[in-house]
């Protein structure tokens, strides 16, 4: 045994020095480089257990805004301590009533979860041409109501001008 490491030490060496480097890269990205599942949130996700919305809230606020005759498509999804709703109306209804119909989505959820939960909607029109829209609206947990972009005039294209 003796004689292989004599024979053999500038290998041992550059092996035992080769172990060396990946141990301290494995090290330095793990410091470097945080866990990439918790990258993105960090630790503001860590009572979110403690809040679940349930399936039956999503399916009343669906059912509720497919009642209306003013809207024509509602899609949500849940990003991260944010909840996404997108409402599309139809083309004749005004930016005030838009507004007033996205502040109901608030009836459906309770206080714990409104103080949990940002909300976020984006108000959309069928017709993409009416440049007023779309009209985005936020409540924070701290806050109880959205806060609506500043509203905009309709106003023609240069190309619809001609």
């Amino acid at each position: 045994m003796g004689k292989f490491i004599k024979n053999h030490r500038y290998t041992l060496i550059l092996v035992l020095i080769f172990a060396l480097i990946v141990l301290l890269g494995v090290k330095l990205k793990s410091i470097l480089v945080p866990d990439e599942g918790k990258a993105t949130y960090g630790e503001r996700l860590k009572d979110i257990e403690k809040y679940p919305i349930d399936k039956e809230v999503y399916d009343s606020i669906d059912a509720a805004f497919a009642e209306n005759n003013n809207v024509t498509k509602i899609t949500h999804r849940l990003r991260g301590k944010t909840i996404v709703y997108s409402i599309t109306f139809k083309d004749e209804v005004s930016v005030a009533n838009a507004k007033t119909e996205a502040a109901k989505l608030l009836t459906f959820f309770d206080e714990e979860t409104l103080g949990y939960y940002s909300i976020e909607v984006y108000l959309i029109k069928d017709n993409e041409a009416l440049n007023n829209f779309p009209i985005i609206g936020m409540k924070n947990p701290l806050s109880k109501t959205f806060s609506f972009t500043k509203d905009r005039e309709i106003t023609k294209s240069d190309e619809n001008e001609e």
